[in-house]
């Protein structure tokens, strides 16, 4: 079969869609929106597990954030040899704001994000869609496999099975369905090992954050405490690189305050929506969490600095933490750690740390 090309605009932010020869589109099943910043080590890697995919109906939008390395190149190079591949390009305004152009334009009946250094298995799309289709699913979530170079990270799941009542409740359930209402626990804030039906996600009218990390958390959990029909699979079908040099994950330092401010916006959202009663413990346990992982994973003493007087002198007053008390934690050793750092100069708390 002959490859198809479509030209390319340049000017500005400039879109650029792919069309068959007849002039028709054809039926678009999954939308799968990649945000792309400077990803020329990984970006191949990514654009063949989607170009090919076992399900052949999808669409492939990438949005180019004004890259400045060979990205462009790539892309020019993929989008020759696969017309399923529409490229946007922007000035950098960050990922939040990528994939929110790529919704603008998205045809599928289902939309799929995948970071730019990641890349998923071949049959992902297939088994997500027949997953969503059997079930009517709003959303369906997978599992992935996370990897450290080329060396692959053992993950454990056995925390996010406590929230299942039964085994068979993985394939249809909303979030008030799970013990002690757990969506903030099943599944993680990020959104590449998950698949959403494009109609729902349109009624709810949710965008991505357009701050430069943490973006991705408040479109997600939102969806997932709205959504009506959610399925669970076992299989591992993303694969999701950690610690990679100049990923969003990697540098969130910079812009530290926005964990915090995605939390405020889920909290407020769950009010607005009259949601926040039904996860509260859920959502408050996972907070809790989060401002463990959060810190830890501060490199720079600036930012972790930063961090800790925050923790310490401005979450308690919005969220309210030790007023529920300890046995409201699923881990007590959360709410003591917390506890502590609200009484600990941030030096006490380094000697301490040092000391284990």
């Amino acid at each position: 079969m002959p490859e198809k090309r479509a030209g390319r605009q340049h000017s500005g932010d400039q879109y650029t869609g792919r069309t068959e020869g007849t002039g028709k589109m054809p039926t678009v099943k999954a939308s799968i929106i990649i945000p792309i910043y400077n990803e020329e080590r990984y970006l191949e890697q990514c654009l063949d597990s989607v170009c090919g995919q076992t399900l052949k109906e999808i669409e492939i939008i990438c949005v180019d954030d004004g890259s400045t390395d060979r990205t462009p190149e790539i892309l020019e190079k993929y989008s020759g040899k696969d017309s399923r591949i529409r490229i946007i390009t922007q000035k950098n305004k960050f990922a939040g704001t990528a994939r929110n152009r790529g919704m603008e334009c998205a045809s599928g009946e289902y939309l799929s994000f995948l970071d730019a250094d990641d890349f998923y298995e071949f049959d992902m799309m297939e088994k997500m869609v027949q997953k969503a289709e059997a079930n009517k699913a709003d959303i369906v979530v997978c599992r992935y496999e996370q990897r450290c170079g080329e060396e692959v990270m053992q993950n454990g799941w056995e925390f996010e099975e406590l929230f299942f009542r039964t085994e068979g409740q993985k394939e249809v359930f909303s979030g008030r369905d799970l013990n002690c209402a757990g969506i903030f626990q099943i599944a993680k804030g990020w959104a590449w090992d998950k698949l959403f039906r494009a109609e729902f996600v349109r009624s709810c009218g949710y965008q991505f954050p357009e701050f430069r990390s943490s973006e991705d958390g408040f479109f997600v959990y939102m969806l997932m405490a709205r959504a009506e029909r959610i399925s669970y699979m076992d299989d591992i079908l993303a694969v999701h690189r950690i610690a990679v040099q100049d990923s969003l994950s990697n540098t969130k330092e910079t812009d530290w305050p926005n964990g915090f401010r995605m939390w405020s916006m889920i909290k407020n959202e769950l009010k607005r929506v009259d949601l926040y009663k039904a996860y509260e413990q859920s959502f408050v346990n996972e907070f809790l969490y989060f401002l463990l992982w959060y810190l830890e994973s501060m490199k720079s003493f600036e930012a972790f600095g930063g961090c800790y007087q925050y923790i310490k002198e401005k979450v308690e007053q919005e969220f309210r933490i030790l007023s529920y008390g300890k046995d409201f934690f699923f881990q007590e050793e959360l709410w003591e750690w917390y506890r502590e750092v609200r009484e600990l100069p941030l030096a006490e708390y380094l000697f301490r740390r040092r000391g284990e």
